[in-house]
């Protein structure tokens, strides 16, 4: 039985926004992106119906919050959205010894293809080669990205235990 595209919405729906505020820290934005993506899989619903539409959606927003963030950068703009919008989606992460808002600084404060790697990789449980074809990059590209952010995220947590947090 083929599912209808508006099925495919409402089963994905969650997952996807909930993705999309990890890769923009805005839901506002979130939503605006998940809708685009959500366009452009209706536009090609025939096609995509009988492969994977939620990985071709996936890949769409990853590509479209990257975008964002360097149009963003280009004109300083700055997201309006917090960690409260990620914490009414679903519980904060439990990490050991850093607290949900430190968590999403380091996480904000990472550069646009490491953290759609840490999203992908440890939100979305994909495999490095699932992210590699999402992101249209090598599985060698996905292994540098994520070794620069753990290492980022390590950082902060030995700079945090070091002031005493």
């Amino acid at each position: 039985m083929e599912v209808t595209f508006e099925e495919f919405v409402a089963a994905t729906a969650g997952r996807l926004l909930r993705t999309a505020v990890f890769l923009v820290y805005d839901r506002h934005l979130a939503e605006d992106l998940l809708q685009i993506a959500y366009e452009r899989v209706a536009k090609r619903w025939k096609r995509l119906a009988k492969d994977n539409p939620e990985a071709y959606a996936r890949r769409v927003l990853v590509n479209l919050a990257i975008d964002e963030k360097k149009r963003r950068a280009r004109r300083g703009d700055l997201p309006v959205g917090s960690l409260a919008d990620v914490e009414r989606l679903t519980p904060p992460p439990a990490a050991g010894g850093i607290s949900a808002g430190e968590l999403d600084e380091v996480l904000r404060a990472l550069p646009a293809k490491q953290r759609a790697v840490v999203v992908l990789r440890y939100w979305c449980d994909l495999s490095e080669q699932e992210i590699a074809q999402t992101l249209g990059v090598s599985r060698g590209t996905v292994k540098s990205h994520t070794a620069r952010a753990m290492a980022a995220l390590r950082a902060h947590m030995e700079e945090g235990r070091a002031d005493g947090r």
